[in-house]
Protein backbone atom coordinates (compact mmCIF):
# COMPACT_ATOMS: atom_id res chain seq x y z
CA UNK A 1 0.00 0.00 0.00
CA UNK A 2 1.09 3.32 -1.09
CA UNK A 3 0.80 5.99 1.37
CA UNK A 4 1.23 9.02 -0.92
CA UNK A 5 -1.20 7.41 -3.22
CA UNK A 6 -3.96 7.02 -0.52
CA UNK A 7 -3.37 10.39 0.66
CA UNK A 8 -3.96 11.75 -3.20
CA UNK A 9 -6.55 9.39 -3.94
CA UNK A 10 -8.59 11.12 -0.27
CA UNK A 11 -7.89 14.54 -1.66
CA UNK A 12 -8.93 13.46 -5.62
CA UNK A 13 -12.40 11.96 -3.77
CA UNK A 14 -13.23 14.68 -1.69
CA UNK A 15 -12.66 16.79 -4.73
CA UNK A 16 -15.39 14.79 -6.37
CA UNK A 17 -12.77 13.38 -9.38
CA UNK A 18 -14.88 11.96 -11.56
CA UNK A 19 -12.10 9.94 -13.68
CA UNK A 20 -10.27 9.27 -9.94
CA UNK A 21 -13.60 7.14 -9.63
CA UNK A 22 -13.31 5.86 -12.61
CA UNK A 23 -9.75 4.79 -11.71
CA UNK A 24 -10.57 3.59 -8.65
CA UNK A 25 -13.23 1.39 -10.10
CA UNK A 26 -11.48 -0.48 -12.67
CA UNK A 27 -8.05 -1.38 -10.67
CA UNK A 28 -7.73 -3.81 -8.09
CA UNK A 29 -4.80 -2.50 -6.91
CA UNK A 30 -6.72 0.16 -4.57
CA UNK A 31 -8.49 -2.13 -2.95
CA UNK A 32 -6.46 -1.94 0.21
CA UNK A 33 -6.40 1.91 0.07
CA UNK A 34 -10.40 2.40 0.07
CA UNK A 35 -10.34 -0.09 2.77
CA UNK A 36 -7.68 2.02 4.78
CA UNK A 37 -9.91 5.06 3.80
CA UNK A 38 -12.90 3.57 5.45
CA UNK A 39 -10.98 2.12 8.91
CA UNK A 40 -9.37 5.42 8.94
CA UNK A 41 -12.95 7.30 8.84
CA UNK A 42 -14.74 4.68 11.21
CA UNK A 43 -11.12 5.30 13.81
CA UNK A 44 -11.03 9.34 13.03
CA UNK A 45 -14.79 9.19 13.65
CA UNK A 46 -14.73 7.32 16.55
CA UNK A 47 -11.84 9.66 18.17
CA UNK A 48 -14.18 12.07 18.00
CA UNK A 49 -16.99 10.51 19.49
CA UNK A 50 -14.26 9.50 22.25
CA UNK A 51 -13.21 12.85 23.01
CA UNK A 52 -16.85 14.23 23.41
CA UNK A 53 -18.27 10.88 25.36
CA UNK A 54 -15.55 11.10 27.66
CA UNK A 55 -16.04 14.55 28.64
CA UNK A 56 -20.14 14.11 28.82
CA UNK A 57 -20.01 10.99 30.59
CA UNK A 58 -16.44 9.28 31.14
CA UNK A 59 -13.39 7.69 29.85
CA UNK A 60 -15.10 3.70 30.19
CA UNK A 61 -18.44 4.57 28.20
CA UNK A 62 -16.01 6.44 25.61
CA UNK A 63 -14.33 3.40 25.07
CA UNK A 64 -17.24 1.49 24.46
CA UNK A 65 -18.77 4.05 22.67
CA UNK A 66 -15.61 4.02 20.31
CA UNK A 67 -15.72 0.44 20.11
CA UNK A 68 -19.27 0.10 18.65
CA UNK A 69 -18.90 3.45 16.49
CA UNK A 70 -15.72 1.68 14.54
CA UNK A 71 -17.46 -1.74 14.23
CA UNK A 72 -21.05 -0.35 13.02
CA UNK A 73 -18.98 2.09 10.57
CA UNK A 74 -17.11 -0.54 9.44
CA UNK A 75 -19.93 -3.08 9.27
CA UNK A 76 -22.19 -0.14 7.58
CA UNK A 77 -19.97 0.46 5.00
CA UNK A 78 -19.81 -3.04 3.84
CA UNK A 79 -23.57 -3.54 3.85
CA UNK A 80 -24.40 -0.64 1.72
CA UNK A 81 -21.63 -1.89 -0.34
CA UNK A 82 -23.72 -5.01 -1.33
CA UNK A 83 -27.00 -2.92 -1.29
CA UNK A 84 -25.60 -0.31 -3.22
CA UNK A 85 -24.38 -3.19 -5.53
CA UNK A 86 -27.69 -4.84 -5.68
CA UNK A 87 -30.05 -2.11 -5.80
CA UNK A 88 -28.32 -0.43 -8.61
CA UNK A 89 -27.87 -3.66 -10.60
CA UNK A 90 -31.08 -5.21 -10.32
CA UNK A 91 -33.39 -1.64 -10.36
CA UNK A 92 -31.63 0.99 -12.30
CA UNK A 93 -29.74 0.12 -14.69
CA UNK A 94 -26.06 -0.37 -13.11
CA UNK A 95 -23.41 -2.87 -14.87
CA UNK A 96 -20.67 -3.17 -12.16
CA UNK A 97 -19.43 -5.71 -9.97
CA UNK A 98 -19.41 -5.80 -5.85
CA UNK A 99 -16.00 -5.20 -5.88
CA UNK A 100 -15.47 -2.02 -8.13
CA UNK A 101 -18.28 -0.46 -6.04
CA UNK A 102 -16.53 -1.33 -2.88
CA UNK A 103 -13.37 0.19 -4.21
CA UNK A 104 -15.05 2.95 -5.48
CA UNK A 105 -17.27 3.88 -1.94
CA UNK A 106 -14.23 3.60 0.03
CA UNK A 107 -13.05 6.66 -0.83
CA UNK A 108 -16.20 8.28 -0.82
CA UNK A 109 -15.82 7.95 2.82
CA UNK A 110 -13.01 9.92 3.10
CA UNK A 111 -15.01 13.40 4.01
CA UNK A 112 -15.78 11.44 7.27
CA UNK A 113 -12.26 12.22 8.06
CA UNK A 114 -13.68 15.49 9.22
CA UNK A 115 -15.52 14.18 11.86
CA UNK A 116 -12.14 14.12 13.95
CA UNK A 117 -13.15 17.60 14.82
CA UNK A 118 -16.33 16.45 16.02
CA UNK A 119 -15.61 16.84 19.50
CA UNK A 120 -15.58 20.88 19.08
CA UNK A 121 -18.32 21.72 21.33
CA UNK A 122 -21.31 24.25 19.01
CA UNK A 123 -18.97 23.02 15.78
CA UNK A 124 -19.19 19.34 16.09
CA UNK A 125 -22.60 18.89 14.50
CA UNK A 126 -22.37 21.26 11.92
CA UNK A 127 -18.72 19.37 10.97
CA UNK A 128 -20.48 15.61 11.27
CA UNK A 129 -23.49 17.55 8.79
CA UNK A 130 -20.77 18.48 6.14
CA UNK A 131 -18.50 15.54 6.24
CA UNK A 132 -22.26 13.51 6.08
CA UNK A 133 -23.44 15.46 2.96
CA UNK A 134 -20.24 15.17 0.94
CA UNK A 135 -20.05 11.61 1.49
CA UNK A 136 -23.60 11.24 0.00
CA UNK A 137 -22.32 13.85 -2.44
CA UNK A 138 -19.36 11.65 -3.30
CA UNK A 139 -21.45 8.30 -2.83
CA UNK A 140 -23.59 9.38 -5.48
CA UNK A 141 -20.26 10.24 -7.90
CA UNK A 142 -18.78 6.62 -6.85
CA UNK A 143 -21.95 4.57 -7.88
CA UNK A 144 -22.25 6.66 -10.97
CA UNK A 145 -18.94 5.53 -12.16
CA UNK A 146 -18.77 2.40 -10.70
CA UNK A 147 -22.24 1.03 -11.83
CA UNK A 148 -21.96 3.13 -15.16
CA UNK A 149 -25.02 4.84 -14.67
CA UNK A 150 -26.18 8.53 -15.29
CA UNK A 151 -26.60 10.67 -12.46
CA UNK A 152 -30.68 9.75 -12.22
CA UNK A 153 -30.25 6.58 -11.56
CA UNK A 154 -27.11 7.00 -9.31
CA UNK A 155 -28.92 9.05 -7.26
CA UNK A 156 -31.69 6.62 -7.05
CA UNK A 157 -29.27 3.98 -6.48
CA UNK A 158 -27.83 5.76 -3.02
CA UNK A 159 -30.94 7.17 -2.03
CA UNK A 160 -32.88 3.55 -2.43
CA UNK A 161 -29.32 1.57 -0.88
CA UNK A 162 -29.76 4.31 2.08
CA UNK A 163 -33.03 3.83 3.25
CA UNK A 164 -32.60 -0.28 3.26
CA UNK A 165 -29.71 0.28 4.78
CA UNK A 166 -30.88 2.50 7.70
CA UNK A 167 -33.84 0.36 8.25
CA UNK A 168 -31.72 -2.92 8.36
CA UNK A 169 -29.35 -1.02 11.03
CA UNK A 170 -32.57 0.52 13.00
CA UNK A 171 -33.65 -3.54 13.17
CA UNK A 172 -30.57 -4.28 14.88
CA UNK A 173 -30.14 -1.79 16.71
CA UNK A 174 -33.82 -2.01 17.77
CA UNK A 175 -32.86 -5.57 18.83
CA UNK A 176 -29.65 -4.96 20.85
CA UNK A 177 -30.97 -2.06 22.61
CA UNK A 178 -33.56 -4.39 23.82
CA UNK A 179 -30.57 -7.28 24.47
CA UNK A 180 -29.07 -4.94 26.38
CA UNK A 181 -32.21 -3.39 28.26
CA UNK A 182 -32.99 -7.14 29.16
CA UNK A 183 -29.10 -7.84 29.91
CA UNK A 184 -29.23 -5.01 32.43
CA UNK A 185 -32.76 -6.10 33.86
CA UNK A 186 -31.05 -9.72 34.21
CA UNK A 187 -28.06 -8.50 35.72
CA UNK A 188 -29.89 -5.90 38.32
CA UNK A 189 -31.89 -9.01 39.15
CA UNK A 190 -29.16 -11.16 40.10
CA UNK A 191 -27.13 -8.36 41.43
CA UNK A 192 -29.75 -8.36 44.05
Amino acid sequence: MDFNRMINGIIRAIKLDATFYEEVEQDPSYDQDSLMVVILASLIGGLGGLISTALASGILKAILAFIVAVILTLVGFFLWVWVATWVGTRFFKGTGQLDNVKRALGFAYSPQLLNVLSFIPCLGGVIALIAWVLSVIAGVKAVRQSLNQDNTNAILTVVVSAIIVFAITAVVGAFFAAIGIGGAAVLGAIGQ
